[in-house]
């Protein structure tokens, strides 16, 4: 294993306690929670919150039994509302409080030291109300002082438009369930809003936060009947033109796919079944 870069890796982030000694935090530096484009098209989501007299979905403990990675999806697209409470239940503001800075937000996934390094593009391959293409999730809201805001929060950046099933397919090492999905949540980290705080060990965190919305993703697609499926499999480069990020101050990290699946569910009691001994 001499050269190899893992554990390279994983010693140059590892933290002592000669390690931790002088670090002050320049608050002057602190790079912008938030990312704007501010050219791009907006589109407002539905509100993702249960209506008045809605079934209520599965409970919790349903929807981590029936988690599974599922990689066939129907013809049938998404709806924008599934979408929208996808994109809240993985990185959407649940709770503002005011700060001397404005307003500040409690989000759907935990993030070390509170920082949110992780941008959320969607691939919309078949979700109804949008065309397909590319979008960027905004946050937050932002007033004429750049400060954040509810206002004008959980929305859609529109960045390309266009059928990108065959980019996103070839980007995720041929895999053609990308070409299938409904759509391909791919989340980015902005490295310098953890390197701030942690420096080298940023790295490590960066991808905590991933998995975190990346889990809460797989649980919401569960709750509202959808399949979805990690991919960490991909070539970094065609993942990073295709979003426009340089790869090194922004970089894609993980993605996964949502949509329909094509064929039902097996039950956990089928499970049961399967994985029963026999009697005696």
């Amino acid at each position: 294993m001499q050269g190899h870069p893992g554990p390279e890796f994983q010693k140059r982030t590892s933290y002592s306690r000669e390690s931790m000694e002088g670090h002050v935090l320049d608050w002057r530096t602190k790079p912008p929670t938030y990312k704007f484009y501010d050219h791009a098209p907006v589109i407002a989501l539905p509100s993702p919150r249960r209506t008045p007299g809605e079934e209520p979905g599965p409970d919790l403990w349903s929807c981590i039994a029936q988690r599974r990675s599922i990689r066939s999806y129907g013809a049938t697209p998404l709806t924008l509302l599934e979408l929208s409470r996808l994109l809240w239940a993985s990185g959407g503001i649940t709770a503002s409080y005011i700060t001397p800075y404005g307003q500040d937000f409690y989000r759907a996934a935990p993030t070390a030291g509170g920082l949110y390094p992780i941008e959320t593009y969607v691939v919309v391959n078949k979700v109804e109300g949008l065309e397909p293409g590319l979008y960027h999730y905004r946050v937050a809201g932002r007033d004429i002082l750049e400060r954040p805001m509810v206002e004008g929060s959980h929305c859609l950046e529109q960045l390309r438009v266009g059928d990108l099933r065959g980019d996103i397919a070839a980007a995720a090492l041929d895999q053609l369930m990308c070409a299938k999905a409904g759509a391909i949540f791919v989340w980015t980290a902005v490295f310098a809003r953890s390197v701030w705080k942690y420096r080298d060990r940023a790295y490590r965190y960066v991808y905590l936060d991933a998995g975190h919305m990346a889990a809460h993703v797989s649980l919401a697609a569960v709750a509202l009947g959808l399949g979805s499926c990690p991919v960490a499999a991909f070539y970094d480069d065609e993942v990073n033109a295709l979003l426009g990020v340089d790869g090194e101050t922004e970089g894609a990290l993980y993605m996964t796919t949502v949509g329909r699946p094509a064929r039902p569910f097996r039950s956990t009691a089928d499970d049961r079944r399967l994985t029963a001994r026999p009697k005696e």
